[in-house]
């Protein structure tokens, strides 16, 4: 006899099936709900999807995508993890081969039966516009040491022309009927959501895509964990690429521990709920007048300090792709209002438009928010986020800033702080050096030398930038001196006896020290532990005990 819940589980399974439009199919023995009939990340991550996999009813579900990239004929639905499959070749085994690189490296082996990755009909790299999910394994290592080996599902991410030039990304899916349900702490460094069940290792673009997102988090706009690693694919070595967790809705809910949040990420797959939230607002943010862009009326529905930082990343990266990131309100909250995490930052830095000739830190900058003028080089106009029908992001940064001083005081507090004391050449360097050292020859000057340059002269070049489009006038250099051994703080960052900053017109400069000392400016002198001036030309400070 059924239990109650059983019962319920099977009355609620024959409503679904019920449901079906006829476009559903049968594989190993097994009824497959299709993905255009039953929403995939449903049976993927709630309730009803683990309890038909429980009950041996239904595999796993696809990846969550609803949108083509010129693809045709394109039908995502669901596969079973479960059957006749052929054999799997074993990764710990196939990866221990080649695990003599560097100690620190994270290296990560992936296994899945040939028919399954290259088979016309059944391989996930024919497939990829259907985004077929094969059963694999997978082993991470550090050095000798390993991290991790367990079953997964494999599927490949990315748009399909990309396997075609020579390289894959692949989308790595833990869960407890294959094995392990997620990364043990500690194997990614993860600021978004703990714990990860599923990840990416993603090929190409590895040195803009980290750096990219250590820019992000530095500042303090969210973006995924990310980290170098090399990929072994049935035993063949891919050389470097770069393993991050992927976002999804069940990603951030992971992060806040609860599943009461609207979530909207510029490409992939919603909840009805996330769709009317999304069209809500989208057509609030249109209906808004001039006078209506202020920090009052957008602060009560915007975070605008993130707002703010999460373009201010976008802008210094040199991101010129609108279509990736997310934008998130917790609804538990006090006061609940949307807020942007990063997704997908790879045409970063060195990237940058066929034809265009100009040095790695010259790519566009603030004008990929604005959208306000010509470049005048050879090659295309760069894109703007706000040509772009989908962004809300530039829309209600450019409405700010041509009507809210608030909002564009914050805007150049969070850049000149960024550049003088987060995103520094003393910062980056290291980073730097450390991704280039699994590259030798061309690869690693053409990845590493364009990332330097962008990272020695990009930041003075944006704020010539930014003051150009804003009408500023010159940036202004303060210097500060003081005996060897003082401890100061600039704006709250603690700063060496040497330090030297470049402001935008007008900016206050507040410099403490945690005993009251005698300051020198333009020849005022003045007395105590703080001193605050306003950015009007080069200037000179001097602190003395």
């Amino acid at each position: 006899m059924k239990s109650p819940r059983t019962a319920l589980l099977l009355g609620l399974l024959a409503i679904v099936l019920n449901a079906l439009d006829g476009t559903s199919v049968v594989h190993a023995g097994k009824r497959v709900l299709s993905r255009s009939s039953v929403r995939a990340d449903l049976l993927d991550g709630g309730t009803l999807g683990k309890s038909l996999r429980k009950m041996n009813l239904v595999g796993t579900a696809a990846p969550d995508f609803e949108w083509a990239w010129g693809l045709k004929n394109r039908d995502p639905r669901l596969e079973v993890l479960s059957g006749d499959q052929p054999s799997t070749p074993e990764a710990l085994l196939v990866g221990e081969q080649l695990l003599d690189g560097s100690a620190s490296m994270l290296a990560i082996s992936l296994a899945i039966a040939p028919e399954h990755l290259e088979d016309p009909d059944r391989g996930i790299l024919a497939n990829a516009d259907v985004r077929l999910e094969r059963p694999g394994s997978v082993a991470l290592f550090r050095g000798q040491e390993l991290l991790l080996h367990t079953r997964c599902g494999i599927s490949l991410h990315g748009h399909a022309f990309k396997y075609e030039r020579g390289w894959a990304s692949f989308k790595v899916f833990l869960r407890d009927e294959l094995g392990l349900a997620q990364l043990p702490q500690g194997v990614i460094q993860s600021p978004l959501s703990s714990p990860v069940d599923r990840f990416l290792v993603r090929g190409a673009s590895f040195t803009s895509s980290n750096l990219s997102f250590e820019v992000a988090n530095r500042i303090g706009s969210p973006a995924p964990g990310m980290e170098l690693c090399r990929l072994i694919l049935n035993g063949e070595d891919q050389g470097l690429m770069s393993l991050t967790e992927h976002l999804t809705r069940r990603s951030m809910g992971r992060r806040l521990g609860h599943d009461d949040f609207d979530f909207y990420r510029a490409r992939g797959a919603h909840t009805v709920r996330d769709i009317q939230a999304e069209e809500a607002l989208e057509e609030w943010a249109r209906e808004l007048t001039p006078s209506e862009f202020t920090t009052q009326i957008v602060g009560d529905l915007i975070d605008l300090d993130n707002l703010a930082r999460h373009l201010f990343a976008i802008m210094w990266c040199g991101v010129d792709d609108w279509a990736q990131g997310a934008r998130v309100r917790d609804r538990r909250v006090d006061h609940p209002r949307w807020s942007w995490v990063h997704w997908d930052m790879d045409r970063a830095f060195n990237r940058s438009f066929p034809g265009q000739v100009i040095r790695p830190w010259q790519k566009a900058g603030m004008d990929l928010v604005l959208g306000v003028r010509e470049v005048e080089q050879e090659g295309d106009r760069p894109r703007t986020f706000i040509d772009q029908q989908h962004s809300l992001r530039a829309l209600l940064f450019k409405g700010m800033m041509a009507n809210d001083q608030a909002f564009r005081d914050l805007f150049l507090r969070i850049a000149a702080t960024s550049m003088n004391h987060l995103i520094t050449e003393e910062w980056m360097e290291p980073l730097i050096l450390e991704l280039g050292e699994g590259l030798e020859g061309k690869e690693h000057g053409r990845a590493i030398g364009p990332a330097r340059s962008f990272m020695k002269h990009r930041s003075h070049w944006m704020r010539d930038d930014i003051c150009a489009l804003m009408g500023l006038g010159p940036q202004v250099r303060i210097r500060l001196r003081a005996p060897m051994g003082t401890q100061l703080e600039v704006d709250g960052h603690q700063v060496g006896a040497r330090y030297t900053g470049w402001y935008f017109p007008g900016q206050m400069v507040r410099v403490t020290s945690l005993e009251s000392i005698r300051w020198m400016v333009d020849g005022v002198s003045s007395r105590g532990t703080e001193i605050e001036v306003e950015a009007q030309g080069d200037m000179l400070i001097f602190a003395r005990p």
